[in-house]
């Protein structure tokens, strides 16, 4: 009997054995791991574990941009989820507007280290409001959002705008501004470098050179007399700019010298109840004062664009419209000579 028995637990255990080797087991994908370049950033999410949750893998995010705003989602905006962000050159820092943050209709620039030990905060409420402008019941709006707008290249500082409105219900696409802040990424500080009255139809346009050294900028209220100013961060002394040729500057078509000593600007003229039109394109000397006129009475048809400085005596032009979209306009370009004023049209 027992010989019996234990030939019949072989056999079992047999058998057992021998059916486990034909039963597949569930393979466990591994984790999907996101390779970019320099810099690499690594994102490691805290999941809470519950007694019925398993694991579930999803080709979603699929860049490190996307990772990092998911992760940040909550953090950033008081529970509010965030629609777009911005991430710094040098990826230490991801920027992110809280559109109606706390279901209100402020909507602050929020900013956070990649590592979640530093964070900033940018209000336009913070620049704009006072005891007058809350008396007469003027009030926010959520397209009001604070902007990231240029991250130096030191990676030090960022600079935020907010675009400008009119009458209180429309919002001015383009590149005009109502407040300019530079924030210090390490520290938290706030500079509000440019500013306007709110509800008002000043506006201000600029450009930070490529050494973020300067900032060229239009003036900021009717009130000022100048055309344009070239503020140095070094010194942090203004150079006001009296214009001898009529018009109104742009400065983002405006282009700095390679050793950014002159500028090349763009004048245009008003049409009332119309629009804009290019008018004369001048030379500005910064160190010296001198203007010389390089190309005056432009016709909407024969519209020039500088695009870059090929070397100190030469611009680079175009006739597609840098800042605002040109539609199908097939493009021609163009060598400025800056000593002369001749144009010599390039081959495609």
């Amino acid at each position: 009997m027992k010989r019996y028995l234990s030939k019949f637990l072989a056999t079992t255990i047999l058998s057992t054995v021998l059916l486990s080797c034909g039963k597949v087991e569930p393979i466990q994908t591994p984790p999907i791991v996101l390779k970019q370049s320099t810099p690499t950033i690594s994102i490691v999410p805290t999941v809470s574990p519950t007694a019925e949750s398993l694991p579930t893998i999803t080709p979603y995010p699929t860049t490190l941009a996307d990772a990092t705003a998911q992760a940040f989602d909550f953090v950033l905006c008081n529970n509010n989820a965030i629609s777009w962000w911005d991430i710094s050159p040098n990826g230490k820092w991801l920027a992110a507007p809280c559109i109606d943050e706390n279901d209100t209709e402020e909507s602050p620039l929020f900013i956070s280290s990649m590592d979640n030990s530093q964070h900033w905060k940018i209000y336009y409420s913070d620049y704009i409001f006072s005891p007058y402008i809350e008396k007469i019941g003027l009030s926010l709006d959520q397209h009001d959002d604070v902007i990231p707008t240029y991250w130096s290249k030191d990676g030090r500082y960022l600079f935020a705008t907010v675009g400008s409105r009119l009458d209180g219900c429309c919002w001015i696409t383009g590149s005009r501004h109502v407040l300019l802040v530079r924030l210090n990424l390490e520290t938290g500080e706030q500079a509000a470098l440019l500013r306007t009255d709110y509800y008002s139809a000043n506006v201000f346009s600029f450009i930070i050179s490529d050494s973020d050294r300067y900032l060229l900028f239009t003036p900021p209220s009717y009130n000022l007399p100048y055309d344009f100013a070239v503020l140095d961060f070094q010194t942090w002394e203004t150079q006001e700019i009296f214009l001898k040729v009529t018009g109104e500057a742009h400065m983002d078509y405006a282009k700095l010298s390679p050793k950014e000593d002159k500028v090349i600007l763009l004048l245009f003229e008003y049409i009332p109840y119309d629009d804009y039109y290019l008018d004369s394109i001048v030379l500005i000397d910064l160190v010296s004062g001198r203007q010389d006129l390089l190309i005056s009475d432009i016709k909407p048809e024969e519209e020039l664009f500088p695009i870059q400085w090929i070397d100190n005596n030469h611009v680079l032009m175009s006739n597609i419209n840098p800042v605002y979209y040109a539609g199908d306009k097939i493009e021609r370009r163009w060598t400025l000579d800056i000593n002369s004023g001749q144009l010599e049209e390039r081959t495609p």
